[in-house]
């Protein structure tokens, strides 16, 4: 696996120049550092998570378990 975001970073710490994706991947091609193969891979540039996930929102729902509870059962912890 290829992260192109960390080696565009590595590059700007150490260039101080923004390469896009597509560039940071032509120098790896360039380079000799990824195949031709790896460079025509179209999963290749990270695109985000849209096709996994239908927001970008980091949250989670809690929904109230009483509803699936039955109160009559107990525990037999509970029979003392």
């Amino acid at each position: 696996m290829i992260n192109l975001i960390y080696i565009r970073a590595a590059i700007r710490e150490r260039t101080g120049q923004e390469l896009s994706l597509e560039a940071v991947r032509d120098v790896l091609l360039e380079e000799g550092l990824i195949t031709q193969a790896e460079a025509d891979d179209e999963h290749l540039i990270f695109k985000g998570y849209d096709e996994y996930f239908d927001t970008d929102e980091a949250a989670t729902s809690v929904e109230n378990a009483d509803i699936y509870v039955d109160k009559e059962v107990f525990d037999e912890s509970d029979e003392s």
